[in-house]
């Protein structure tokens, strides 16, 4: 008779396990259920291991998303954050921070137009001179002199600059921008020049007299004064320069800096005005004094440099009737620096030593 195990009792090594019958059910349903924890226990940990690693990564987000965005950008000159020595620390910079709906933007931007040519003015008289016959004009001197040679002044003398860095403002522009301090203003950028011209060999003489005060209107008469006073005393003068610094808005009412990229830094660029008789004034000698704006931006942009702007030729004289060889020149605009401006002013005043010593 043949022999079967007593159920619930181990099987001989002889026997094999049956798994037909009531046996098969349940231990598939036990087996399920165990491979089911083990997937649930696998995934919970893998997710654990997930979120920790995403809280390392992007923990620096939950700081600029949180932070404050009510505030102004420092304009302290020089100064550079430290880079972080924290290991974990190697995530991207985090962008930064917007400017505030109420400010005005400053934007930097290259106004030389280098691919408009030499020859090219911007005209907004009747006439049309011939660019390439004046810039054929030599502006050299033979015989050196030890009397004043140039006369710099200013007739808008409290024009001054934006801090170096600014990125936006938050005031109005004019309040910015104008100070009698002589440190700060255009006292300061004509200091440069007189100094560069002297060191190069021109002798200079700088007019520190603010014309712009007690009110803006009126400057240009009692610069005019001032011109006249200096031609009597100094009558070997023959080069008076009027400087100023520009200011520019595109049409979206962003702030305009006007900067060229040099080895010796951020140069501030210069533009010459020059004055014309299209107003009714008597000015006979303007094509000269277009001629010498000319070729001074010729040779301030010498290989493919873009220091200076365009030549704006105006209907207004600006007082450059009064002497041999008159210029106004705008150096930089309201948003540029003072230490841009000064770059400006000891390239100009190299440049136009070379111009007049050659």
């Amino acid at each position: 008779m043949e022999q079967h195990p007593v159920k619930g009792a181990l099987p001989s090594k002889e026997e094999p396990v049956s798994l037909d019958g009531t046996y098969r059910t349940k231990y598939r349903s036990f087996a399920v259920i165990l491979i089911c924890c083990a997937l649930l226990l696998a995934a919970f940990a893998v997710s654990a291991v997930w979120m920790r690693s995403g809280e390392d990564r992007f923990s620096g987000l939950g700081s600029f998303w949180e932070r404050d965005t009510d505030h102004t950008v420092d304009t302290t000159p020089g100064e550079e954050h430290e880079p972080s020595t924290d290991p974990e620390s190697d995530a991207a910079p985090l962008p930064e921070a917007p400017i505030p709906a109420d400010a005005t933007p400053v934007i930097s931007m290259d106004l030389s137009y280098l691919s408009l040519g030499s020859h090219y003015i911007h005209n907004e008289t009747p006439y049309a001179p011939n660019p390439e016959m004046l810039l054929n004009r030599d502006f050299s001197r033979s015989e050196k002199t030890e009397k004043p040679l140039v006369l710099i002044l200013h007739t808008h003398t409290s024009e001054s600059y934006l801090p170096e860095g600014t990125s936006y403002i938050t005031a109005p522009l004019g309040n910015l921008t104008y100070t009698d301090e002589s440190t700060q203003n255009m006292l300061a950028v004509g200091e440069v020049l007189c100094r560069t011209l002297n060191e190069n060999g021109i002798t200079a003489i700088h007019c520190t007299v603010i014309h712009d005060s007690p009110t803006f209107s009126g400057s240009y008469s009692r610069a005019a004064e001032s011109i006249q006073k200096y031609l009597e005393i100094y009558p070997s003068i023959e080069y008076v320069i009027d400087l100023h610094r520009d200011a520019v808005v595109t049409s979206k009412g962003e702030i305009v800096r006007s900067v060229a990229e040099t080895e010796a830094g951020d140069v501030a660029q210069i533009m010459a005005v020059v004055g014309t008789d299209a107003n009714g004034t008597r000015h006979e000698h303007w094509e000269d004094n277009l001629a010498l704006a000319l070729k001074l931006r010729q040779q301030l942009n010498l290989g493919d440099a873009n220091v200076c702007r365009p030549v704006s030729l105006r209907n207004a004289s600006f007082n450059q009737e009064l002497a041999k060889h008159s210029l106004l020149l705008e150096i930089g605009t309201a948003a540029n620096s003072l230490e841009e401006a000064k770059r400006a002013a000891v390239l100009l005043g190299k440049t136009l030593a070379e111009m007049l010593s050659e």
